[in-house]
């Protein structure tokens, strides 16, 4: 674990004492209702039990709407408290994870909770058993600071971890949460005002939809993951089918998704990329092995035959509902930016973006590849082909953008 990892555990741990020494006064008495903190720290430590795995590191649970319950009947402090106790015991007992990750976990949802209840009260919310319909702009705000306080600082560790950009992560973790808290904040605002009339009965009663909101996420998140996976080892079964290009693939799907960040491309379409640039060459499956592996040059009969690949690739992928983004950038990745590729002689903007993305991401392996006819080149000679090329091979902006990347030291 880096220094900095560590120092950014230690922040937030220390901001979680503050907040709760700051609020220790406000603490509810429970000399006579040890009852009601034993039950929700069961349920908290149960819904830590079954979390969520995300694609680019940490988790997802189903306390949102308990803590929720919490901030509004009891406090933040309470709140603090039970949540952190919940996670500490939940991953001690249930899961092998380091000290700092449990450290970490606890701190985050503490503070998370802690914050999004002092907005709750700032706002003009009451906290308490009472009817919380008038208090309807306070607890969605609430719910708000939430949402956007848990996912800030798990990008931030997750970023630190795994050495990733914070606003990829931010990206990808804000797209696979924000539907999740919009859906669980009303239900937790809903498990409040039903506690407060019938009591434990009502948070359990709501607790089956709970489950069954989390049972959905995983399968979605568990599908992603299959029909990557799939690809992947399609991928690699189609570059071996060429010793010079094992990893081919994989490499230019890196790169792709590289430019894409580079170029700010909507976390949406740089998922459908991915798709593509990992199938980009799926049509070679139909193209004869002694072609592919040729030490010598192509007869015009033979490329005639390679160039097929763009339109084999493009059939398979059609009739896939979910590759629908990534039918043109298969079909038109070898098309130049100055009309004179294939298999259509597009040019310009005429290309789709991701088929121009993608021959940058594929010209660039190539080049830092050895081949059979040549060494790699140096970078410093892949930047000059870069700039050589642009407008003419390549988009201008897709290749200035690739040049930024390698200055910046980004292309591991």
């Amino acid at each position: 674990m880096s220094l900095k990892l560590k120092v950014y555990i230690g922040i937030v741990t220390a901001s979680v004492i503050a907040l709760l020494v700051y609020l220790i006064p406000s603490f509810p008495s429970f000399s006579d209702r040890w009852s009601v903190f034993i039950f929700f720290l069961v349920i908290s430590i149960f819904a830590e039990f079954i979390p969520v795995e995300l694609p680019k590191g940490g988790h997802m649970t189903i306390g949102f709407p308990i803590d929720f319950v919490l901030i509004l009947v009891y406090g933040p402090a309470l709140a603090m408290i039970i949540t952190a106790l919940g996670v500490i015991i939940a991953e001690t007992i249930g899961k092998k994870v380091s000290l700092y990750k449990i450290i970490f976990d606890a701190a985050q949802y503490a503070l998370t909770v802690g914050v999004a209840g002092l907005v709750y009260q700032y706002a003009g919310g009451v906290i308490g058993l009472q009817n919380f319909l008038k208090f309807i702009f306070p607890a969605a705000l609430s719910a708000l600071t939430y949402c956007f306080i848990n996912l800030t600082l798990v990008t931030i560790v997750i970023s630190l971890d795994q050495g990733s950009s914070i606003s990829t992560v931010w990206r990808i973790n804000f797209k696979e949460n924000l539907s999740t808290y919009l859906a669980e904040a009303p239900l937790g605002f809903l498990m409040a005002i039903i506690y407060v009339q019938v009591g434990m009965w009502g948070i359990l009663l709501f607790f089956l939809p709970l489950l069954l909101a989390r049972r959905s996420f995983e399968l979605y998140t568990k599908m992603r993951k299959i029909y990557l996976e799939t690809m992947r080892a399609l991928a690699a079964a189609i570059d071996a089918k060429d010793p010079y290009t094992k990893g081919h693939s994989e490499r230019v799907t890196e790169m792709a998704i590289a430019l894409a960040q580079e170029l700010n491309l909507p976390e949406q379409q740089i998922e459908d990329l991915e798709y593509a640039a990992l199938l980009h060459d799926i049509g070679k499956i139909g193209i004869d092995e002694r072609i592919l592996g040729k030490n010598g040059g192509l007869t015009s009969e033979e490329w005639e035959k390679i160039r097929e690949h763009t339109l084999i690739g493009a059939k398979i992928i059609e009739p896939v509902e979910f590759l629908k983004n990534s039918y043109q950038a298969i079909y038109y990745h070898h098309e130049r930016y100055d009309g004179s590729g294939y298999p259509a002689g597009k040019k310009g903007e005429e290309i789709p973006l991701f088929a121009r993305i993608i021959a940058v991401a594929d010209a660039y392996d190539a080049m830092n590849s050895d081949r059979p006819y040549r060494k790699k080149l140096s970078e410093d000679e892949i930047i000059q082909e870069l700039r050589e090329q642009a407008g003419g091979q390549f988009d201008p902006e897709v290749a200035q953008a690739l040049i930024s990347i390698l200055k910046k030291g980004r292309k591991e």
